[in-house]
């Protein structure tokens, strides 16, 4: 049932080479996170979402400093060791420091247009929208150079509508996790989800409309072990859910940047695309690197925890990660106030070695069922 999307993952390249060529359009790599690829969709592009990689890091250490995360690390790695030359142009956000960055190092080093949406850090919504229609607009200006095309009303409220469905239908496997705990495997579970980064979202609505099918023939499997609830910025290395599926873990929702965070959001609103866009990213669900004093992650991941029915939270630490590393000590305070477990496990993406980590989940678990 999940093989097709372990094709997908597994053979990342030659999926993106397809279907560049099925469709005739421009490759946009589309950096972390929350960037409308509905805009890029709607202006002829192929976006592709570039979240890290395992790629053993060789060249980047004369561009970025060791203690950068790996995500923006391995991403640039994969550019300068030639793994990326079907991406004609990038499309970032302004997350954190280092992403701000990383957009200067790549205007510097390669002759690929970047685009960018600087997300503002004010506390009123009009402020908010004031700063991003002019962003917005250059944005689009950018996209329509990339692909040579307009971005016509009727295609973005269809591109709108199609992102929406996958968003949908990825809810619905959420649903499906968090009321039938072991139905899905934790690492199939991610396989599905990660595969929409690299496929158009048409093919990945049809995918997932099949699975879902799948899914609800299935007689529930019952999980005895720990249900968790895992809290962080991206959801790799995928072999760390090898080990939570040996433990008996059951994840029954998460807090990622590239999970919930983005799969919570409704469809794009673009009858007014800067109110519409200015709601995408600021809701429904906070984040460490977005300032909305009006969304606070405290009460939000403590209900998180309790509608899912979790005994703890999982804290999946990209190291060097500097927005996560600074909310996290709070979080954990707020959970020990409200009696819900938790624990942290530091990860990167090039890691090759996971038995500490498998010890210290192990451990986590007996605390848990002790």
């Amino acid at each position: 049932m999940f093989e097709p999307f372990y094709e997908v993952i597994n053979n990342v390249s030659k999926t993106v080479l397809k279907y560049e060529k099925e469709q005739g359009r421009p490759v946009v790599g589309v950096m972390p996170a929350y960037f409308p690829m509905e805009l890029i969709d709607a202006a002829g592009g192929y976006a592709v979402q570039l979240w890290g990689n395992n790629l053993p890091l060789g060249k980047v250490d004369g561009y970025l400093q060791t203690y950068c995360c790996s995500v923006a690390r391995s991403v640039l790695e994969l550019e300068l060791v030639g793994g990326a030359e079907m991406v004609k142009a990038y499309a970032f956000t302004s997350l954190c420091d280092t992403l701000i960055n990383l957009r200067e190092v790549y205007k510097r080093l390669f002759p690929k247009p970047t685009l960018e949406i600087s997300i503002p850090m004010t506390q009123t919504r009009a402020a908010r929208r004031s700063y991003l229609k002019s962003v917005i607009q250059s944005v689009v200006e950018g996209l329509e150079k990339v692909t040579r095309q307009k971005i016509r009303g009727d295609a973005l409220a269809e591109a709108a509508r199609i992102r929406g469905r996958s968003r949908e239908l990825q809810r619905g496997l959420y649903k499906m996790r968090r009321q039938r705990p072991g139905l899905i495997k934790n690492k199939d579970f991610y396989a599905a989800i990660k595969t929409g980064f690299f496929l158009p979202p048409i093919v990945y609505n049809e995918m997932l409309e099949t699975l879902h099918l799948g899914l609800d023939g299935l007689e529930d499997r019952g999980s005895k072990g720990p249900k968790l609830v895992i809290s962080g910025l991206v959801f790799d290395p995928m072999e760390i859910y090898g080990i939570l599926d040996e433990l008996g873990v059951a994840v029954v929702d998460d807090d990622f940047a590239n999970g919930w965070r983005t799969v919570s959001k409704d469809e794009l609103r673009v009858g007014d695309l800067v109110e519409g866009v200015t709601e995408f990213i600021f809701n429904p669900a906070p984040c460490c690197c977005i300032y909305n004093p009006d969304n606070d992650r405290h009460p939000y991941l403590v209900d998180k925890v309790k509608d899912a029915g979790a005994d703890g939270v999982l804290f999946w630490y990209i190291k060097f990660c500097e927005p996560d590393a600074f909310d996290r000590p709070q979080l954990m305070e707020r959970l020990r106030e409200e009696s819900i477990p938790s624990v942290t496990i530091d990860v990167e993406l090039s890691m090759t070695s996971f038995d500490a980590i498998k010890t210290r989940v192990n451990a986590f678990c007996e605390i848990l069922e002790g």
